[in-house]
């Protein structure tokens, strides 16, 4: 089939023919004795190229029957001697054969596109199905963290409820970040907008909402998606840190700055992530590679991940700064 109209094909494939007969005849008295078949040869392959191979067959016929009559033999005869067999059967098997690798080539494509369309079918289906997964687990997440709370509420001992108060929170932040986050077809994220976003949620599973008040100083910090995660973890694990051991429940203020600088190699940049708090400041000797706390191990164990460096200080004017710095992977573009 042919992917033009009829009256396209068949009234291109009439100017064609007329074009090379009409050349060739042109070109007689500029060439020597022979060639009768110069201008037929294109006309044919540009005719099963462009329009399709039952206009190329027929093309090749008409032209073989041109040449046979005018050019191939005695003038305007279609005698055929013995002299005049080898130049047809010469055009037969050239057109033939262009003919056929023509057909070759469009069924190749043909089919190339049938399994690129089968490709794109199945890419979204398991776009389809990541996304239901992402969906089941986040809400598996919140399942779980809505059982601890349950669980919080029935508990007498203290401890016990601090305990599950903190898995509880910690829960819902990831559930959060996994439905932000994991999206194939996100290639980076905005660490700042991810931050605004996740912990007010923070904030307000440690009923503190009404006491501590975010400020943020953002400067547009994006990184690929295969870094989000840890980075978001560990800004996730200072902010609730500086809430449960900083400001203890009193009034207070936790500064978020995000900051990017070009390095002089050509690794990329270098991202800067500062959580400052105006609490009660670090403990004497406080040593973050000797802390039991099963959070500040894991925010460390991220920052080895992201070849960073976690480092704590005290913040001027009083409290605590907790600077991140990693080099930022350079961003791959889906195709």
């Amino acid at each position: 089939m042919s992917p033009h109209g009829p009256l396209l094909e068949w009234g291109a494939s009439a100017a064609v023919f007329a074009l090379a007969l009409g050349t060739r005849f042109w070109i007689v008295p500029h060439l020597p004795q022979g060639y009768p078949f110069l201008t037929f040869f294109p006309a044919v392959f540009l005719t099963g190229f462009f329009l399709s191979t039952r206009a190329g067959i027929a093309m090749a016929v008409a032209c073989g029957m041109a040449a046979w009559f005018f050019f191939v033999g005695p003038a305007a005869s279609f005698s055929l001697g013995l002299h005049g067999i080898v130049p047809m059967l010469f055009y037969v098997f050239i057109t033939g054969t262009e003919l056929l690798v023509i057909e070759m080539m469009r069924l190749a494509l043909h089919k190339l596109e049938d399994e690129r369309g089968d490709w794109a079918r199945q890419a979204k289906q398991n776009t389809l199905m990541f996304h239901e997964l992402q969906h089941r687990v986040s809400n598996n997440l919140q399942v779980i963290g809505s059982i601890l709370r349950m669980e919080e509420r029935k508990a007498r001992d203290e401890v016990a409820k601090k305990a599950l108060n903190t898995a509880a929170a910690r829960l819902g932040v990831i559930a959060t970040l996994q439905r932000q986050l994991h999206d194939p077809r996100r290639q980076v994220t905005e660490i700042g907008a991810l931050m605004q976003g996740a912990l007010p949620e923070i904030v307000a599973a440690a009923n503190l909402s009404d006491r501590v008040r975010l400020h943020y100083d953002l400067q547009d910090l994006q990184v690929p998606a295969e870094q989000a995660t840890p980075v978001a973890l560990i800004v996730v694990e200072m902010v609730s840190n500086a809430l449960e051991h900083a400001l203890r429940g009193a009034t207070g203020r936790i500064t978020v700055s995000l900051s990017t600088r070009r390095t002089p190699r050509a690794s990329g940049d270098l991202g800067t992530i500062v959580i400052a708090d105006d609490g009660v400041g670090l403990p004497p000797g406080f040593d973050p590679a000797a802390s039991k706390s099963l959070g500040l191990r894991l925010a460390r164990q991220f920052a080895a991940q992201l070849e960073g460096e976690l480092t704590f200080g005290p913040r001027q004017g009083g409290g605590t700064e907790v600077r991140l710095r990693f080099p930022i992977k350079p961003i791959t573009q889906a195709e």
